[in-house]
């Protein structure tokens, strides 16, 4: 992913939030050398450096996955910005957003409890208080899990881009956030929350400089 300097996210707690709070990714990989995809939801487990997901055995991405190099892109909020809220001359539209690119080995779970497992995780995750996996032996959902296919992807490499206006002056900054805070659309008002919160940062770390 094409990362300017200002806009590179360096912190790996930040990313890994932002994975958490972005869950559902694009897997691509390629099918028959073609490129191919599939919106999933991820379990992104930190400590093992590891995502986890599943597909349905009727995908044919499954079947060349293995031992393959993928990408997962999380997408998070994002918003047009108008040149005319720069308040400046000679300025042009832009798109902030936020996103972060994981590459990694895949591997197939084929095992049965392995599956079973990463089943009630990724439950958990969504809804902690499902009784659904109390429901694991049930010949319904025994049934379900031979429809699908877990998979894992081994970590090798994580870039993650923040365009929040950061190449602009704090000024100008300020002003597109209200801007995009004043939107209708939720993703623009998410947008306007994280520049706001960037700034408090930057405003908070130069106080501390200054003792």
């Amino acid at each position: 992913m094409y990362i300017p300097t200002p806009f590179r996210m360096n912190d790996p707690t930040e990313i890994m939030r932002f994975i958490h709070a972005h869950s559902f990714g694009l897997l691509t990989s390629t099918v028959e050398s073609q490129p191919f995809a599939t919106h999933l939801p991820f379990l992104y487990d930190a400590g093992q450096n590891v995502l986890f997901a599943h597909l349905a055995k009727a995908n044919p991405q499954w079947r060349e996955l293995d031992g393959q190099t993928a990408l997962v892109v999380f997408s998070g909020p994002h918003a047009y910005v108008s040149p005319s809220w720069y308040e400046a001359p000679a300025s042009v539209p832009t798109w902030n957003y936020v996103a972060v690119h994981v590459y990694g080995i895949c591997r197939v779970i084929d095992h049965e409890e392995e599956l079973g497992r990463l089943l009630e995780q990724t439950v958990r995750f969504y809804e902690p208080h499902s009784e659904l996996p109390y429901q694991a032996d049930e010949p319904f959902y025994r049934n379900m899990m031979k429809a699908i296919v877990g998979f894992r992807v081994d970590i090798t490499r994580v870039e993650g881009k923040a365009k929040l206006s950061q190449n602009k002056s704090d000024e100008i900054q300020r002003r597109v956030a209200a801007r995009l805070g004043e939107s209708g659309d939720f993703g623009a008002q998410d947008v306007a929350r994280l520049m706001q919160e960037r700034l408090k940062a930057l405003k908070g770390a130069e106080q501390v400089e200054d003792l």
